[in-house]
């Protein structure tokens, strides 16, 4: 099996937040949003690959008895470092909006 795409305390942003079928499951579970920086806060082995979950949300009190929800690693992309980012990039696509 790929090694995790992600890391305890790595920044990720959500790319894909339909989780329909999640909430169906259980309504109380709280999912991330595109747009906000997360942090990874754990990475665990699943039979669907690798899941994460995150220091902005805990859902470890949502089902007794159960796993705390976990969101899977390919719905996520990291966070580049600040240096990586195009200071004129960023004022090109802020310009644009």
């Amino acid at each position: 099996m790929k090694p995790p795409l992600f890391h305890p305390g790595q920044q990720v942003v959500c790319t894909n937040d339909d989780f329909t079928l999640l909430l169906v499951q259980n309504p109380n579970i709280q999912t991330p949003k595109r747009g906000p920086i997360y942090t990874v806060r754990g990475v665990y082995d699943t039979h669907r690959g690798y899941g994460i979950t995150l220091v902005e949300i805990n859902n470890g009190d949502v089902a007794p008895g159960f796993p705390e929800a976990n969101f899977h690693e390919s719905r996520f992309a990291p966070v580049p470092p600040l240096e990586e980012i195009e200071l004129a990039e960023v004022l090109e696509e802020y310009q644009t909006a």
